[in-house]
C-alpha cells in the first residue's frame, strides 16, 4: 500500500521500538500501537517549533497537531471538495 508506515511490523514491541511518528500515525489511522496506557496527546509537543512548523515539522507531526490541537493546519485543504468549487 501507500501507507507511510507498516503498522504490523514490530507491533508487539511498539511502545519501546516504534518512533513517535509511527506510533502517532498507526494509532490515528490503523488503531494499532496505541498501547493500553498510551497518551496520544503526548506523542508530539505541538508548541515546540510552532513558529516554523511549515519547514521544520514532519508530515506526521503536522497531521497530529492539526487533528488533535487545531495547530499548524494548512489554510487550504486541496483534498476538500471539487476544484470547481474553489
Amino acid at each position: 500500500g501507500c501507507d507511510p508506515f507498516d503498522c504490523e511490523a514490530g507491533l508487539v514491541n511498539a511502545d519501546a521500538g516504534w518512533a513517535v511518528e509511527k506510533k502517532a500515525w498507526c494509532c490515528d489511522n490503523k488503531q494499532k500501537g496505541c498501547g493500553e496506557d498510551s497518551h496520544i496527546d503526548e506523542l508530539f509537543d505541538c508548541t515546540a517549533g510552532l513558529e516554523n512548523w511549515e519547514a521544520g515539522w514532519s508530515v506526521s507531526k503536522r497531521t497530529f497537531c492539526c487533528d488533535h490541537r487545531q495547530l499548524a493546519c494548512d489554510e487550504y485543504d486541496c483534498q476538500e471538495g471539487a476544484a470547481e468549487s474553489w
